[in-house]
């Protein structure tokens, strides 16, 4: 089946505001048809039109066109995670073409028992993988992302979660937590530079009961500027892979993603928007041998 054409008009729109937002100052017509390769008649109803749609504005002082404050009303209306959403998706898009199996950027609020997915390449993976599409809870205690989250923070900001995790009624948070080995597994996770699912959690969804889904998955924080803004799994077939293979195959490229993601964040000035962010314990950045 051919597939769904761009329009290209609307690529063209957005290579017009893409090289206004790099000219902080304005851009005169010659200026930007440089920067976009279009010719000036093509150009100026492209303005033209941008202008009638209040994303444009041509100054009266000097005449240099310049995007206008609605544009910025527009990208500041969609919510924070979203927005972190967003930036992660060319990461979370580029690291399955390089890994194949499925990632998720998953993101912890407050003092819940769970992680939740915010984004996944889960519908592009070409591997099938028993779990459920769309912005699921993942228990906190037992899953790779909630690990690789926990280990990320401060000694007393993790064992007050620990503590709220006790009172809740997850069946797979309960079950890591009677271990009592919470510490022992950060200083595992911490050592090789990433965390992997609890031994006794082999699947079953946030409140639900436990079964057997035939994965398993590592993970690492995402840090930016000292604050951690979630974690990034990769999730496999235990079949397929030895976790150890997918270590030495996988992880490098997965801790790229997630240092990626985090860059992008802050440049981006997400940090100052995003609710709750937890401070960072000096996570280290070292890989498993």
């Amino acid at each position: 089946m051919e597939s769904v054409k761009t329009i290209r008009a609307v690529e063209r729109a957005f290579d017009v505001l893409r090289a206004l937002q790099a000219q902080p100052d304005g851009a005169t017509l010659i200026e930007l048809q440089s920067a976009t390769g279009l010719s000036g008649p093509t150009l100026l109803r492209m303005l033209k039109t941008l202008i009638a749609a209040g994303v444009v504005r041509r100054s009266m002082t000097d005449q240099r066109y310049r995007n206008s404050v609605q544009l910025q009303v527009l990208a500041h209306a969609i919510a924070p995670a979203d927005r972190l959403a967003d930036v992660a998706a060319p990461w979370l898009d580029q690291l399955c073409q390089q890994v194949e199996w499925p990632s998720d950027l998953m993101v912890h609020v407050g003092d819940d028992d769970f992680m939740m997915v915010l984004e996944s390449n889960l519908r592009q993976s070409r591997f099938y993988v028993r779990r459920r599409y769309g912005r699921i809870r993942v228990n906190l205690m037992a899953s790779a992302a909630g690990s690789a989250f926990l280990s990320a923070l401060t000694p007393e900001r993790r064992m007050a979660l620990v503590r709220a995790a006790r009172s809740g009624r997850d069946v797979h948070n309960a079950k890591a937590i009677a271990l009592n080995d919470a510490q022992a597994r950060v200083e595992e996770a911490r050592r090789r530079g990433y965390a992997s699912r609890h031994p006794v959690y082999r699947g079953g969804g946030y409140n639900g009961a436990a079964r057997d889904d035939s994965l398993q998955a590592i993970a690492v924080p995402i840090i930016g500027q000292g604050q951690v803004l979630g974690a990034l799994n990769i999730n496999w077939n235990r079949a397929a892979f030895t976790e150890r293979e997918m270590v030495r195959r996988h992880l490098p490229a997965l801790q790229k993603a997630a240092q990626g993601i985090a860059a992008d964040a802050v440049a981006n000035g997400l940090l100052a928007d995003l609710p709750g962010l937890e401070r960072a314990d000096n996570w280290p950045d070292g890989v498993a041998p």
